[in-house]
């Protein structure tokens, strides 16, 4: 017998304002936590995003840039598990940021959910080309992302917030896929 998935995901709205601080925690969960095979903890200090951000996010939704949520609602309440947002960039290019699935839904198909559902709406959007930047240091992550598909571009670009690294020197390596 085939189980019908509990998990969907759909583009933010005000309301959404009520799942703030899930957000937050699934964000900081898969960036900061022991747990899980997306953590940075031992490279990278801090919170990744903090309840102001993602408050943020949620009420600037589509100016410019697009939030995804991937809720879970086996327990017949929608549970935030995973974020996404779009991040418009010039010539018809949109960066993945703010990628994140709890710990607990790693490894059953929420993050490829969650791109797949973020490439169909940056075409609806009109962007060409998705791009994305991850840590040179993350081999599991780049090879993730290269089975959907991103090539590496041979750009590497310092990390955005230095004075966070725990690793001194460590860069982001560019990726990027065409959206046809």
């Amino acid at each position: 017998m085939v189980q019908e998935s509990t998990i969907f995901v759909r583009e933010v709205i005000l309301d959404d304002l009520k799942h703030n601080k899930a957000a937050h925690a699934v964000v900081n969960g898969a960036y900061r936590s022991e747990g899980g095979w997306t953590t940075e903890k031992d490279l990278v200090s801090g919170e990744r995003a903090t309840e102001q951000d993602i408050e943020h996010a949620v009420r600037a939704n589509g100016k410019p840039n697009t939030l995804l949520y991937a809720f879970d609602n086996s327990s017949g309440a929608d549970t935030v598990v995973g974020t996404v947002q779009i991040q418009a960039l010039p010539n018809k290019e949109a960066e993945l940021g703010l990628f994140a699935v709890s710990p607990s839904f790693q490894s059953r198909g929420v993050g490829g959910r969650l791109v797949r559902g973020a490439f169909d709406r940056m075409k609806e959007l009109g962007f060409t080309t998705a791009v994305i930047h991850v840590l040179e240091t993350r081999a599991e992550l780049l090879a993730w992302y290269r089975k959907l598909g991103f090539v590496e571009t041979g750009e590497r670009i310092p990390f955005v917030w230095p004075d966070m690294l725990k690793v001194k020197d460590v860069c982001f390596i560019t990726l990027k896929k065409p959206l046809v």
